[in-house]
């Protein structure tokens, strides 16, 4: 396996099985049947149906309970269910199917035309990442900050005045960020990762230029909060 496919592997999880099963692809390489029985490929195809379509629905679970993802969830939802009708209908054709080399063929398709573990998984846990940190913790930032500048006064303000300024330039870095990652990431095929597999790359590496402005923006507003403290204490 390349190191390629292993790092995206690894980053598969909503739901946390997910992100250590390798997706099976190789297993039907070669010839459609490749010296394999009939039931022997249609036992293989229904396992890996039945994970793919568990994954989903487990994904589906958490983005239903989580209310910090906000206004984007029912799209979220929308696309973690669209795979779900065409592989239960693929995993009853392939149960159905009259002989190894029909069903081979068909339990290939389950790995290229349905990439739910290397793609939909991995998009859904971006854009749910994006959402959040827009709906959520965007949203607190710029109330605090707001709520910590009427507390700026002639004793605080040498502290307060450039944390607050910073503070209010990373939450301006972090929207730029994940501007447009939901939609960019929901938005990819898996016809496009066959071609490109690092098509999440861009998007991946967007969230975590938000993370780390995120973190340095916490860290303002905590040393804000810390300085007017003070200044209240010390009389000003």
């Amino acid at each position: 396996m390349s190191r390629k496919r292993q790092v995206l592997l690894g980053t598969v999880a909503l739901a946390s099985a997910a992100a250590v099963v390798p997706t099976g692809s190789a297993a039907w390489a070669g010839a459609p049947s490749a010296g394999r029985s009939l039931s022997a490929i249609q036992a293989k195809a229904a396992a890996a149906v039945t994970l793919r379509v568990n994954t989903l629905n487990a994904a589906i679970a958490r983005v239903n309970a989580d209310s910090r993802i906000g206004p984007g969830a029912p799209a979220l939802v929308a696309y973690l269910q669209k795979d779900l009708p065409g592989l239960g209908q693929l995993g009853q054709k392939i149960a159905a199917d009259p002989s190894a080399s029909v069903a081979g063929v068909d339990a290939r398709t389950i790995f290229t035309d349905y990439r739910v573990l290397v793609l939909a998984i991995p998009a859904a846990r971006l854009a749910a990442a994006s959402d959040k940190i827009d709906n959520t913790s965007v949203v607190k930032l710029t109330a605090a900050s707001a709520k910590a500048a009427t507390y700026e006064n002639a004793g605080n303000q040498a502290t307060v005045a450039p944390l607050l300024s910073d503070l209010n330039g990373q939450i301006s870095s972090i929207t730029s960020s994940t501007a447009g990652i939901a939609s960019t990431v929901l938005g990819y095929t898996p016809a496009q990762w066959n071609t490109d597999h690092a098509v999440l790359f861009p998007s991946r590496s967007a969230m975590d230029a938000a993370r780390v402005d995120l973190k340095k923006a916490r860290s303002d507003l905590q040393q804000v909060r810390a300085a007017i403290r003070a200044s209240h204490q010390s009389g000003s």
